[in-house]
């Protein structure tokens, strides 16, 4: 079945819409099958998030895999991240998620806190080979003993550099705290940010000095007061010494040389870092940022995204199917390639390697991760969006003004204890 690629971008109205009338389209079929012979095809339907590249390419899986599997229908709902989590609330809602998802690691304990949330994707390892997978790779996706989501490849927070801007400035790669601010004495001068980057990686940045100043985990042992106070504070001093650009991220600050660095997910090189490079520039993968004296590491890593079944699907094999073709299939191993980080399917990566497509800064973020092994599994609630925008709020108001240090970082605290 051929489709128009541009269909990459749909509102959460029409994702809804399209679950339900799939809903109702099967009491038709069947009562089709009632009166004729002809082979009806199976219907699946398959949501994700992603830019319209990775939209593209996804959906030429599709007509790749129906090619060969002429039964099989795939409906695609594809989205931008924003709104994406929404539609997913309201679907599970009345039971109308996509047979196939996209899922970030965060919600499994939404959706699947008992485990009962998804398909157990152990009771259909006929269709998918997991073998591929190790039992750390698949314990990821693991609650209370069923396999609720498969990763697709390993992610953490990554510092990435304008090489030839370094040089230009005989400054050094930072590699501790004090370096960000020694760079950014030099840089400053000529209104060079030493970094950029979004609300979530700055707030995983600042837990990250605190549990290494402070020697807490933030979930494990619980932040206090102090531990916010602390963070509110060094985030001014980054923005007093001109570290961070105290405005809204935007990937043309350090394609077109304004910042420095930007600090990023692994998984998201080759959009926001890659077109460096394509326009002749160089791009150093940066360390995790340590003091000497660090009591804890601080850095976590975790999977960039998994693919779930919904425990509703009419259709749980043919779904498996499609997963295995997602994960392990060198068809969408080769047009995937490291866009959603290095895979962790070991016939995937077999592909790549074959194929010479384990390189550049993907690749190069990714055995960051593998090479470090004081990363830790990242706590869920960290990825909470409500709780770091409500960081960043009471630190808006103490920042202008409008509320002290010690009330800010008390709000914030009573509203998210770091329980």
């Amino acid at each position: 079945m051929k489709r128009t690629i541009g269909i990459y971008k749909k509102a959460v109205c029409v994702g809804i819409c399209t679950a339900l009338c799939t809903s109702l389209s099967s009491c038709y079929v069947g009562e089709f099958e009632k009166h004729s012979t002809i082979e009806v095809t199976s219907t699946l339907s398959f949501s994700w998030w992603g830019t319209e590249e990775r939209s593209n390419y996804t959906i030429e899986g599709i007509e790749e895999y129906e090619s060969t599997n002429n039964a099989i229908d795939i409906t695609p709902l594809p989205s931008d991240f924003s709104g994406y989590k929404e539609n997913l609330d309201a679907l599970f809602a009345v039971d109308k998620e996509s047979d196939i998802m996209l899922i970030n690691y965060g919600w499994l304990e939404d959706y699947s806190p008992d485990g009962e949330g998804f398909y157990d994707l152990y009771e259909l390892s006929d269709y998918i080979d997991l073998d591929n997978f190790t039992e750390e790779e698949l314990s990821y996706g693991t609650v209370d003993g069923k396999l609720n989501a498969i990763p697709i490849s390993l992610n953490a927070i990554t510092f990435y550099y304008n090489a030839n801007l370094f040089e230009d400035y005989s400054l050094n790669i930072p590699s501790t705290w004090d370096d960000l601010f020694t760079c950014a004495e030099v840089l400053s001068k000529d209104g060079i940010y030493t970094l950029t980057t979004a609300d979530i990686y700055l707030w995983l940045m600042l837990i990250a000095h605190e549990e290494q100043i402070s020697g807490i985990s933030a979930f494990s042992d619980g932040f206090t007061i102090d531990n916010v106070t602390s963070m509110m504070e060094f985030y001014k001093q980054l923005i007093d010494a001109k570290v961070l650009a105290h405005t809204q991220y935007s990937k043309d600050d350090f394609l077109e040389g304004s910042c420095a660095g930007e600090l990023l997910w692994t998984s998201d090189a080759q959009f926001y870092v890659s077109p460096l490079e394509e326009s002749g520039g160089s791009v150093t993968i940066g360390d995790y940022l340590c003091t000497d004296d660090a009591a804890r590491f601080g850095w976590y890593v975790k999977p960039t995204s998994l693919y779930a079944i919904s425990k509703t699907t009419s259709n749980p094999e043919e779904a498996a199917k499609f997963v295995n073709f997602l994960l392990n299939d060198e068809r969408m191993a080769t047009l995937q390639g490291t866009e959603k980080g290095v895979p962790l399917s070991d016939s995937a990566l077999e592909t790549l390697e074959a194929e010479d497509k384990l390189s550049g800064v993907s690749y190069e973020a990714s055995r960051k991760i593998s090479e470090e092994d004081r990363l830790e599994i990242m706590p869920t609630e960290l990825e909470s969006s409500e709780r770091y925008d409500e960081f960043f709020t009471q630190f808006e108001l103490y920042y202008y003004g409008q509320k002290s240090l010690s009330e800010a970082a008390g709000d914030f605290i009573q509203k998210y204890p770091f329980d």
